[in-house]
């Protein structure tokens, strides 16, 4: 298989371009620092693997994941190694097109062990981030049983920054009306401010900006 690695850190890419090429599995490893670089000269030869972190030179990671998924073949796979593992960017990271998402400290073994389950068309999550996620996806279920079909609904329009006066529009109801549901989900959620509101439906997972 062919890899290639985007990673502004040239000492872990070179060190990981090194392991990579102890698997008798790889026949080429690249690297870039930059994703336009990657883009620029990869685009008519993608590999069959891309390792690739979130914070880059230029463009960020979900920037590069956005025009990789939108250009290159859907049978390159991408595998997200990264610094920031919080639930909300690992499922925004997915839900936008990787195949895999691990921390950078994670071990090789299990590095590796990512590389061959996305190649054989499978999703692998770093076993780090997996606890994370699941209680993430319980906080979630506890939190959105107790809103109302109506308090999602203006919690979704709110996060999506929707005014007062836009998302009564939207949804045929008078802005009391609205501002009352608006009310509710803050107590229920237990924050004063809209800006805590967002933040808090982010982390945890009750909101995820479209990709777009």
């Amino acid at each position: 298989m062919n890899i290639v690695l985007v990673d502004e850190h040239l000492l872990l890419a070179d060190a990981l371009q090194n392991l990579l090429k102890l698997i008798p599995e790889v026949e080429t490893v690249e690297a870039y620092t930059d994703g336009k670089d990657f883009l620029t000269e990869r685009s008519g030869t993608p590999p069959d693997i891309l390792v690739m972190d979130l914070a880059l030179n230029s463009q960020n990671g979900l920037e590069l994941l956005d025009v990789c998924r939108s250009t290159l073949p859907k049978e390159m796979k991408v595998i997200v190694l990264s610094t920031v593992t919080d639930a909300q960017t690992v499922k925004y990271t997915i839900r936008r097109g990787a195949n895999s998402f691990l921390s950078k400290s994670t071990l090789f073994e299990e590095f590796r062990e990512s590389i061959f389950q996305v190649h054989a068309g499978k999703q692998y999550i770093g076993k780090t981030i997996r606890d994370t996620l699941i209680n993430s996806v319980f906080t979630e279920e506890e939190v959105v049983m107790h809103l109302s079909p109506r308090e999602k609904e203006v919690l979704q329009k709110v996060c999506g920054g929707h005014t007062i006066k836009e998302i009564a529009y939207e949804l045929k109801l008078s802005a009391h009306t609205v501002q009352y549901y608006h009310r509710s989900v803050m107590d229920k959620l237990k924050v004063r401010r809209t800006t805590d509101l967002i933040v808090y439906a982010m982390q945890h997972g009750l909101y995820i900006p479209e990709a777009r």
